[in-house]
């Protein structure tokens, strides 16, 4: 089953022009500085946000298990009783099943705003490609709706899940977070092999291809790190590759909070702007579009 965590109107960084970005729950990598944690299992989940919480326990009295009330509790099974009966809006349940028409009519809301800016619907996560034959046919449909889809990918995926919504996407954001192996492991508790892999066939069959490199302090925040990554996006001729250099934030950190988790970034800071000039310059040096 396919759930979505949230559908996010009004972007204008992820893909060309003001998008729709649907994030599907379920990833194949465990980033430690992960800005979604939410999206990362693929279950529904509780949320709390203490701010809003105004002490009424009427979610403790729709609460099936017997202390009277989940939030953390280890035995809850996120079946959003609680998040019903909360009237403050402090308890959400995160993850909803759509289907295929339902998805597309409530994105289909957002096609005006769609057709005057240039943009369409964007599949983030989480990985969208976990769930490549749901996200593939919500796709065709919202093409017969003239609508556009890009895909947001880290890329840790069988490349049959690409090869399925190859002739829908119009662009795949595609994630490159190191380029060694052992500093992709030590970041994300996997190889990038299969995802090195990829991008090759992507670029081979002429997949329109922006990569997008999440900068982050004590990993990747560093000259030699991010040349590595650009000697990968190299293209043969003069073509140039785009590359976008997403800077770290903890703004995600009450996205934790709210799920009960520690967040593992917790003590890591923004880079600061000369340092992304630095190593935007890095990139451009070597004849990227960064």
């Amino acid at each position: 089953m396919t759930l979505v965590s949230s559908i996010q109107r009004f972007s204008v960084n992820d893909g060309p022009g003001v998008r729709t970005v649907v994030f599907t729950k379920g990833c194949s990598l465990h980033c430690y500085w992960c800005h979604n944690p939410e999206s990362i299992k693929p279950l529904p989940q509780i949320q709390f946000f203490a701010a809003k919480c105004i002490s009424c326990q009427a979610c403790a009295s729709e609460c099936p298990i017997p202390e009277g009330l989940a939030r953390f509790n280890p035995s809850c099974k996120a079946c959003g009783k609680c998040a019903k009966a909360c009237y403050s809006g402090a308890l959400k349940l995160v993850g909803k099943s759509y289907l295929i028409p339902d998805l597309v009519a409530e994105l289909q809301k957002d096609k005006g705003m769609m057709d005057r800016s240039g943009g369409g619907v964007t599949f983030s996560g989480g990985e969208p490609l976990l769930h490549p034959q749901y996200v593939s046919q919500a796709m065709s449909e919202l093409k017969r709706e003239g609508i556009s889809s890009c895909i947001e990918t880290a890329g840790n995926v069988p490349w049959d899940a690409f090869q399925l919504v190859l002739p829908l996407a119009k662009l795949f954001l595609f994630d490159v977070k190191a380029a060694q192996e052992s500093q992709h492991r030590r970041g994300t508790g996997s190889g990038n092999g299969l995802i090195l892999s990829n991008l090759k066939k992507l670029r081979e069959a002429g997949a329109p291809v922006v990569l997008r490199v999440p900068v982050v302090p004590g990993f990747n925040c560093d000259v030699d790190s991010i040349a590595a990554i650009g000697k990968i996006a190299l293209l043969p001729g003069n073509k140039k590759q785009k590359i976008e250099l997403l800077p770290f934030h903890g703004m995600c950190a009450g996205k934790y909070e709210s799920l009960g988790l520690e967040f593992p970034a917790a003590d890591t800071e923004t880079p600061d702007e000369a340092t992304m000039e630095r190593l935007r310059r890095t990139l451009r040096d070597m004849g990227l579009d960064a």
